[in-house]
C-alpha cells in the first residue's frame, strides 16, 4: 500500500528507497567483511592518487597555455585563440565519457577500465610532446588525454564509497580532495619543468609519471563485489522519466557550468583593480587549498548532518559567495574572504553529489548514474566559460564585473534550487539528518 503523509502526498518512493538502501548496507557490510580490512583505505588512496594525476594535469595546462602564448605563439593571436579552447576540450570530455565509462565499471571492472584511462592519458601527453601546431594540440592535449580523464574520473570518484557505510562521506571527500592536492602539486612541478627544459620534455616526463603512478594506483582500484548479473543492454533509460533523476541531472548541469568560471576570470578581476597577478595567483592558491579541505570536511560533515542536507548548505553558501561577496572582493581582505568561502563550498559539494545520488537512487548503480549525470551536463562545462567571456566582452559590464558574477550566482542558485527539491521529495521535516 502507498504510504500518503497528512497533506495527501505521496511518500512511498522515498519508504521504498530508504528500506533498499538499508539492505543494500547490510549486504555491503556483509561482503566487505570478506576482504581484509586495510582494502577499503588502499581503495581511497589509489583513487585520490588518480584523480589527482588526472585533474592535476587538467589545473597545470595553463601553465603551459601561458608558456606557448608568451613566447612560442607569441605574434599569432590565431593560434593563441586555439590553445585557449584546450582546456575547455579536456574538461568538457571529463563529463562527456562520464556515462560510458561508469557503465563499463559496474559491468566489467574498475580496475580494467582506469588502466585503460592511464594508459590514454599518458598516451595523449607523448603525443602532444611532438605537437607543433595549437589544432595538433587540441587533438592530442585536449581530446586523447580528454578521454582518459573521463574514462577514470567517474568510477575513482564513486569506489570507495561502496567500502564504507557509517563513514561514506569521509571517505569520499578525502578521495575527491585528491583534484586539488593533485593541481598545487602537479601545477608547480610543471612550471618548473617547462622553465628547466621544454614543454615537450614536461610532457613526455608527465606521461612517465601518470603511466607509473597511475598503474600502481590501478591495481587497487576495486569495489566490494562485481554485480555480474548486469549487462551493457540493461540500462535503464526510463530513469530519466523520474523527477528526482531529472532534477539531480539539472543541478549536476547548472553546477558543472558555473565551478571553473571564478577560477578563471577571478585573477582577471582582481588585477583590474589593482592586485598584482602575484597577489591574484596567491588568491587562487588560497581558493584550491579551502577547495581541498572543503571537500573532506563536508564529506565528514555529511555522516552527521546528512548528505542531501550538506549539499543544499553548500550550494547556498556558493550562491551567496558569487552573488554577494564577489562584487566586494576588489582588495586583498575581501579576496580571501571569497576564495576561502567558494572554494571550501564549491569544493565540498564534489564530496557530497555523488553520495546524494548514492542516496536518492542506491550504492548498487552509483558508478553508472553518477556518469550520466557527467555526461548530462558536458554541454554545461563547455558552455560556462565561453559564455562567461561573451557576457565579459559585452558593454557596460564595469569593474565590478557584475554580469559575470549574478551569471555565475544564478546558476549556483538553480543549483541549489534543484537540491532543494530533491531534499523535500525525501523528507519535508527541516530537521530530519538526510
Amino acid at each position: 500500500m502507498d504510504s500518503i503523509d497528512e497533506k495527501g502526498i505521496d511518500t512511498s518512493a522515498a519508504d521504498d528507497v530508504s528500506t533498499a538502501t538499508d539492505i543494500t548496507n547490510s549486504s555491503i557490510t556483509d561482503e566487505i567483511k570478506e576482504h581484509p580490512c586495510y582494502t577499503r583505505y588502499l581503495v581511497i588512496a589509489s583513487c585520490f592518487t588518480i584523480q589527482g594525476l588526472s585533474c592535476g594535469v587538467v589545473h597545470s595546462w595553463g601553465v603551459q597555455q601561458e608558456y606557448l602564448a608568451n613566447n612560442t605563439y607569441k605574434d599569432e593571436p590565431q593560434k593563441i585563440k586555439t590553445l585557449s579552447y584546450i582546456g575547455t576540450l579536456m574538461f568538457f570530455s571529463l563529463y562527456l565519457w562520464g556515462m560510458p565509462a561508469g557503465w563499463i565499471a559496474e559491468v566489467w571492472s574498475y580496475r580494467n577500465l582506469c588502466f585503460i584511462g592511464i594508459v590514454i592519458m599518458a598516451l595523449g601527453e607523448v603525443l602532444a610532446s611532438f605537437c607543433s601546431e595549437p589544432w595538433q594540440l587540441c587533438i592530442t592535449q585536449g581530446i586523447v588525454f580528454g578521454v582518459g580523464i573521463g574514462l577514470v574520473f567517474g568510477p575513482t570518484s564513486t569506489a570507495p564509497a561502496g567500502w564504507f557505510t557509517k563513514r561514506r562521506g569521509l571517505a569520499t571527500g578525502i578521495t575527491v580532495a585528491g583534484v586539488g592536492v593533485g593541481g598545487l602539486v602537479i601545477a608547480p612541478l610543471t612550471e618548473f619543468l617547462v622553465r628547466t627544459t621544454s614543454v615537450a620534455w614536461s610532457q613526455r616526463i608527465t606521461a612517465f609519471y601518470i603511466l607509473v603512478l597511475g598503474t600502481i594506483s590501478c591495481w587497487f582500484v576495486r569495489v566490494p563485489t562485481q554485480n555480474t548479473r548486469r549487462s551493457f543492454r540493461s540500462f535503464n533509460w526510463r530513469e530519466f522519466k523520474n523527477r528526482r533523476f531529472a532534477v539531480h541531472a539539472a543541478m549536476v548541469f547548472f553546477v558543472t557550468a558555473a565551478y571553473i568560471v571564478p577560477y578563471t576570470y577571478l585573477p582577471e578581476f582582481w588585477v583590474t583593480h589593482g592586485i598584482s597577478s602575484q597577489t591574484a595567483s596567491v588568491l587562487i592558491a588560497v581558493a584550491n587549498v579551502a577547495s581541498s579541505v572543503g571537500r573532506i570536511v563536508t564529506g565528514f560533515s555529511a555522516d552527521y548532518i546528512g548528505v542531501l542536507n550538506s549539499l543544499v548548505l553548500s550550494l547556498g553558501i556558493a550562491s551567496v559567495s558569487c552573488l554577494l561577496i564577489w562584487p566586494f572582493a576588489t582588495n586583498i581582505g575581501v579576496g580571501v574572504v571569497m576564495g576561502l568561502f567558494y572554494g571550501f563550498t564549491a569544493g565540498g559539494y564534489w564530496s557530497v553529489a555523488p553520495l546524494a545520488a548514492a542516496k536518492l537512487f542506491g550504492i548498487e548503480k552509483l558508478a553508472s548514474n553518477t556518469g550520466t549525470f557527467y555526461t548530462v551536463s558536458a554541454i554545461g562545462a563547455w558552455l560556462g566559460n565561453p559564455v562567461g567571456n561573451a557576457i565579459l566582452s559585452g558593454p557596460g559590464h564595469g569593474t565590478l564585473f557584475l554580469g559575470m558574477s549574478i551569471y555565475i550566482g544564478v546558476l549556483w542558485f538553480s543549483a541549489f534550487v534543484m537540491a532543494v527539491v530533491n531534499r523535500a521529495s525525501y523528507s519535508k521535516r527541516l530537521i530530519d539528518i538526510v
